[in-house]
């Protein structure tokens, strides 16, 4: 994967076979707690054969460089220096979970660089279960397998819980902690009705790491959003049920395009 540097990191991202092509939308996905590009696995070839997907490694995590960080605004800082870096204007913005709040704080801060969002499995506000924050440190594999086990619907392929630890597993525990660290101080409930961008809320049925009640605040608070729950899926929606998911945002880019 290709690393860009900017004024304080090295960030890894995937861009597809062909790169940026001209004329296409521009679509960053931005992964979750203790995630990296295999977040997107399930829609790197869909998303390619029209548009131009951009999948950021935050710092600290997959091939990015440095240390990770305990606050969601300085990892928006890392991403609108990497689309600075990248000179990506305009863009469509995904946001899985802690990449949810990413994504809107840079609604809030940069709305200038953004042409839509896509707020998937998140909220306003991110409260962590004890569970999984004090887990971390005390037992950091047990906690992994937690957080897998409520990352998918009961319906959910066993292949997919065991992947998923697989892949959490690589990333470091001051880094894992870091992140649901700054979920749990993440809270904009009175400014997120300030969001004026398109935006399309997308999430599980069965989320039980971050409800549907949510994204229906979201939905109550962003004026002109759209929300789309899909059913049978749980928190990681865009692994458990990725065909439909792939479908929503693309429907709605061109919407809004």
């Amino acid at each position: 994967m290709p690393i860009v540097r900017t004024e304080e990191k090295q960030i890894s991202y995937w861009t597809g076979r062909k790169g940026l092509l001209e004329g296409r939308e521009t679509v960053l996905f931005i992964h979750g707690a203790g995630g990296g590009q295999y977040t997107w696995s399930y829609q790197k070839g869909y998303f390619e054969k029209q548009f131009n997907p951009v999948i950021i490694e935050l710092p600290g995590h997959g091939e990015s460089g440095g240390e990770g960080e305990e606050a969601i605004g300085r990892y928006a800082e890392h991403v609108f220096a990497f689309l600075k870096a990248l000179d990506l204007k305009k863009s469509f913005l995904v946001g899985h979970s802690m990449g949810g709040a990413i994504v809107q704080t840079l609604a809030l801060a940069h709305p200038e660089v953004i042409k839509g969002v896509v707020l998937v499995g998140t909220g306003a506000r991110l409260k962590v279960l004890d569970v999984i924050l004090n887990g971390i440190k005390s037992n950091f594999e047990e906690a992994v397998k937690k957080i897998n086990e409520l990352s998918y619907s009961p319906k959910a392929p066993p292949i997919l819980i065991e992947r998923g630890v697989s892949d959490l597993i690589r990333c470091r525990p001051e880094v894992l902690f870091g992140d649901y660290y700054a979920c749990n101080q993440f809270d904009i409930m009175k400014d997120v009705e300030k969001i004026h961008l398109p935006t399309l809320i997308l999430c599980g049925d069965v989320d039980q790491l971050t409800p549907l009640k949510y994204s229906q605040f979201l939905y109550n608070q962003i004026n002109g959003s759209i929300l789309e729950v899909l059913s049978n899926a749980g928190h990681n929606v865009m692994i458990e049920s990725p065909q439909p998911f792939n479908m929503k945002i693309g429907e709605f880019i061109g919407r809004v395009s």
